[in-house]
């Protein structure tokens, strides 16, 4: 696998589950700009709050096929590994699929990340620890203090200046 930062805004996010893993994959996306839609009989109550609020639709059933036709980036994460799996092999080739019990079985993984302004910070252990890649991130946030934030815009500012002269 290699790393890649992928814009999702405006894009179809399927997340199947809603448990605790499904909310914390989906407020990633949502917080890019994604369209999210959730498909789960139940759901935690921070999504059953998320949907009232309109900031994504919830689907109150069980996944189907036809579910996952649309979506760009799809998050199988029920507490049901073989309804996982069923999902991954039924995703179509170019769909992005992450498997939340098993990554092996997805073409995905959703690294720990942080962001510090223009800064993002991504760490995977390719499913062989999350715990650790969280500590490891988290470790490495710490190197980057307000002003070196502050100094990034500014590089940002003067190169976004340059390209619009040229």
């Amino acid at each position: 696998m290699i790393p890649l930062h992928i814009n999702v805004k405006d894009k179809n996010v399927l997340v199947v589950g809603g448990g605790k893993i499904a909310l914390r994959r989906l407020l990633l996306f949502l917080e890019e700009g994604a369209n999210v839609i959730v498909v789960s009989p139940e759901v935690v109550v921070e999504i059953k709050d998320l949907s009232n609020q309109k900031k994504l639709l919830w689907l109150e059933k069980k996944v189907e096929l036809s579910d996952l036709e649309h979506a760009f980036i799809i998050i199988a994460a029920t507490n049901v590994p073989a309804i996982n799996e069923w999902i991954a092999e039924n995703a179509k080739i170019n769909q992005l699929i992450n498997v939340a019990s098993n990554a092996e079985k997805g073409n995905v993984i959703v690294p720990k990340s942080i962001k510090k302004g223009r800064l993002t910070m991504s760490v995977s252990t390719n499913g062989a620890s999350p715990v650790l890649a969280k500590q490891i991130c988290e470790q490495l946030s710490l190197q980057f203090d307000d002003q070196f934030i502050e100094e990034l815009d500014q590089m940002y500012k003067i190169r976004m200046n340059k390209k619009r002269k040229n």
